[in-house]
């Protein structure tokens, strides 16, 4: 008698779970973004007004200039993953006729010391309802995200090279250097600032920004820079303070990049705060870039949009 009450109860185990395992439609829906998704993403049409500025045309264009090569993923404050662009995300969980919530926050690789992806942290977090139905590709180029600059976010260095240039030589003992600078070309329909090495300017250059006010402690700091190099170049950075006012602290290198713009990305966060010396809110920057060329041809080097931004994390 017991064998056969085990064999039912062993019978109806097996058509409970097969019961719920049909039950269980795992057919995901699918999110479908693309970099074009994020091209101009940032809308900066009342930026002036926003954060009390007075940034002309040139810079205001600068500010929406960004290549977004990742995204971080969110349905219904779930946190989906950082994905790469191009990319189809799919998503399990989803209702074939409620809406969801979707955020996208895009990001990109910091470059320097820390080789990490990171999300654009100064623009506001953008919502949208959009239907998910399983089986199906939504493609976010239905309703691109639009994003503005956060209020907190602020600029105090920001170069476009347009009709003039905050860079200058970096004396050294070496005379024939002390001229060769950053100078604005037009190039490309655009003034963008350019060195030129060969044989007779010099086959280095050493040069340094005007020295700018960025803030110590809770805040999180990001420098952009957007350069298309015939050449390697090497940022470092200099921080004003009583006991070592005139010391260098490297940042990171740029690899050539002959024929494509790119933008790279430097967090300067732990370098101001671990070398700025001792009381104070605030420490005075100066940027330094360096560069090589080679004997017997022009190197070129292009650079436009360098921009040290910050914004409080706490």
């Amino acid at each position: 008698m017991r064998k056969y009450i085990y064999l039912i109860i062993s019978l109806l185990l097996i058509i409970i779970c097969t019961n719920s395992c049909k039950r269980a439609d795992l057919t995901p829906a699918y999110i479908l973004i693309t970099p074009e998704d994020f091209e101009n993403c940032i809308d900066v049409s009342n930026f002036n007004e926003t954060h009390d500025q007075n940034f002309d045309q040139d810079h205001l264009l600068a500010l929406t200039r960004h290549k977004f090569t990742h995204v971080n993923v969110y349905v219904d404050n779930k946190n989906l993953g950082c994905w790469t662009l191009p990319c189809k995300v799919p998503v399990l969980d989803v209702n074939n006729t409620d809406s969801c919530t979707l955020v996208l926050l895009p990001a990109f690789p910091m470059s320097g010391m820390a080789n990490t992806i990171s999300g654009y942290p100064f623009i506001n977090i953008t919502r949208q309802r959009v239907l998910l139905q399983k089986d199906h590709v939504y493609e976010v180029a239905q309703n691109r995200p639009k994003y503005v600059y956060s209020e907190y976010a602020h600029f105090p260095y920001f170069e476009t090279f347009s009709n003039s240039t905050s860079f200058s030589p970096v004396p050294t003992p070496d005379t024939n250097q002390t001229d060769i600078t950053f100078l604005p070309v037009a190039y490309e329909d655009k003034s963008v600032g350019e060195i030129v090495l060969n044989d007779n300017a010099g086959l280095h250059f050493d040069v340094q920004s005007t020295a700018f006010p960025v803030p110590v402690g809770s805040y999180r700091v990001v420098l952009e820079v957007r350069y298309k190099t015939e050449g390697k170049m090497d940022i470092s950075a200099k921080m004003s303070n009583a006991y070592y006012p005139h010391r260098w602290y490297s940042i990171g290198g740029i690899n050539a990049s002959p024929n494509e713009w790119k933008t790279i990305h430097f967090d300067l966060t732990n370098t101001i705060n671990s070398n700025h010396g001792t009381g104070g809110n605030t420490t005075e920057l100066t940027l330094m870039l360096a560069g090589v060329g080679k004997e017997g041809k022009d190197t070129h080097f292009y650079i436009d949009d360098i921009k040290v931004v910050y914004i409080r994390t706490a």
